[in-house]
């Protein structure tokens, strides 16, 4: 797969990216964040790292708006879209909908078609910055049902020199979760790794500006060290099925979720806001 096939908004076949997804665990859509968005979405993570939300965790610096250092001065930004009016507009993007309700349940038999937001983060590699070791989504955050479904936005061009993803296409398909270790490697951050598989077959997802990558919370990915001269920032948002029971956060059922489309059997649990957080790297 080293010329990963690309969607586009303009000329999507649903079956044809359906089957796509089921297959390989992922799918890659061009150009579907527009330019303004991208730019208001940059403006808004700069604000973010510059303390500009008095109930971020992040302390204020006093440093310029336009200051390139204001993209990379937290590797990972958890739940944004509680403070901010902006992020929380794109978790409904009317593009991002329209490609989640062919993929969030298509693995999950009897799906109804409602799906919820669980979780927003923004994961940014400034120049020389590390990568992220083998890891899939669903080990941290337990679904179980295989509709766990990863949104990864490009904020800049992610190429292999700058640190973009790699994935490995149909690790999704055994329904193994692999189990994380403490390493020391050198030039992927502190999260734990996944191990117990072949990554021979991995491939690099490389992802024009605004761009987006929608993918299995079972599919192994990982990340490697930014050698570019530029930042690479990603607004990252999952999503899963709404009749989820969701054993996360310690919770018998995380309601800190957000219903999207259909109805929330589990309404009357009522719903709480999530703890922002943040983490160098």
């Amino acid at each position: 797969m080293a010329d990963t096939p690309r969607f586009h908004l303009s000329s999507v076949m649903d079956s044809e990216l359906t089957e796509f997804y089921v297959k390989n665990g992922f799918v890659l859509v061009d150009q579907l964040i527009t330019v303004e968005e991208q730019e208001e979405i940059r403006t808004d993570l700069a604000k973010i790292n510059r303390g500009c939300y008095d109930s971020s965790p992040i302390e204020p610096v006093d440093w310029a708006l336009d200051d390139q250092r204001l993209l990379g001065r937290y590797m990972y930004i958890g739940q944004p879209h509680v403070y901010s009016p902006t992020i929380r507009q794109y978790i409904t993007h009317p593009g991002l909908c329209r490609f989640l309700d062919l993929v969030v349940g298509a693995t999950v038999p009897f799906w109804n078609g409602a799906y919820k937001c669980v979780q927003t983060m923004f994961v940014t590699k400034k120049p020389g910055g590390n990568g992220s070791p083998w890891h899939q989504d669903e080990h941290p955050i337990p679904t179980r049902d295989r509709s766990l479904t990863g949104v990864w936005i490009a904020l800049s061009d992610a190429t292999i020199n700058s640190g973009c993803l790699w994935i490995i296409p149909n690790s999704h398909q055994s329904g193994v979760i692999y189990e994380r270790y403490v390493h020391n490697l050198p030039d992927v951050d502190s999260m734990t790794i996944a191990r117990g598989f072949d990554d021979s077959s991995a491939v690099p997802i490389e992802m024009s500006t605004g761009s987006v990558l929608f993918f299995s919370g079972y599919l192994l990915h990982s990340s490697k060290k930014n050698y570019g001269g530029f930042h690479r920032p990603a607004l990252t948002i999952h999503y899963c099925s709404g009749n989820t029971l969701l054993p996360w956060q310690g919770e018998r059922n995380y309601r800190g979720v957000i219903p999207i489309k259909g109805e929330d059997p589990y309404e009357l649990e009522g719903y709480v806001t999530p703890s922002p957080w943040s983490k160098v790297e």
